[in-house]
């Protein structure tokens, strides 16, 4: 496959700044904030959900920003950037890159219309993917980089303990760019994918969840 130029680098850490509704963090300042340290820490770019929180941090980083839109719909499974007015918002906020949920799921749109939309508005596709059938189907229809962010979420594959290594190597030998993200927690995740050939590695609540971080260490103390 050949390699065109794209926003994200290789060998990219990108930082996933993300809250659950209900989260005093769930806020757009507070989630550019804590993006705002992720990169003097280190993340060499972003993973943010809302227009509203890419809007914020593009005034603000000058990092490539991956834009997605978290929406509950009924009778549909996908959430994350699931119809075309979505992709609209985003490439209006100042993303350059918008994830999609590329699995193969009860859509409110046809996926293929998704990937026109982004293409059309001259956005790189990030494509959330959960099985190797749905790695090729989004490679195909011009996805610049496949994440094995849904590995483990569908009924299509079963949950691994920490990052899906196994899906991630498969997914590397089809030539796309493609990119961990899933569980990953630690250096040791970070220093395997990009032993295996991975274009870029996704951390999230691991490093930007103090309710995630302090539960992880509990869950080792007696108190």
């Amino acid at each position: 496959m050949i390699s065109t130029p794209s926003l994200l680098s290789s060998q990219e850490i990108i930082v996933s700044s993300q809250a659950v509704a209900g989260s005093v963090l769930h806020d757009p300042e507070a989630l550019t904030r804590i993006a705002m340290d992720a990169i003097a820490g280190g993340a060499t770019a972003l993973r943010l959900a809302s227009a509203d929180t890419v809007r914020l941090a593009s005034s603000r980083v000058s990092v490539p920003i991956i834009g997605l839109i978290k929406t509950e719909r009924a009778n549909f499974d996908p959430r994350i950037t699931a119809i075309s007015q979505e992709i609209h918002q985003l490439k209006e906020a100042g993303a350059g890159i918008v994830a999609i949920d590329a699995t193969h799921r009860n859509r409110p749109e046809p996926l293929e219309d998704l990937f026109n939309t982004a293409l059309s508005n001259e956005l790189e596709i990030f494509a959330d993917i959960a099985t190797l059938d749905e790695a090729k189907a989004s490679l195909d229809r011009g996805a610049t980089y496949v994440a094995t962010t849904m590995a483990g979420y569908t009924k299509d594959r079963e949950a691994t303990a920490g990052p899906d290594f196994e899906l991630l190597e498969k997914v590397i030998a089809l030539g796309g760019k493609t990119v961990l993200e899933g569980r990953v927690s630690n250096a040791q995740h970070i220093r395997q994918a990009f032993d295996l050939g991975a274009y870029a590695v996704v951390i999230g609540r691991a490093v930007t969840s103090p309710q995630t971080i302090l539960r992880d260490i509990l869950k080792s103390v007696e108190l």
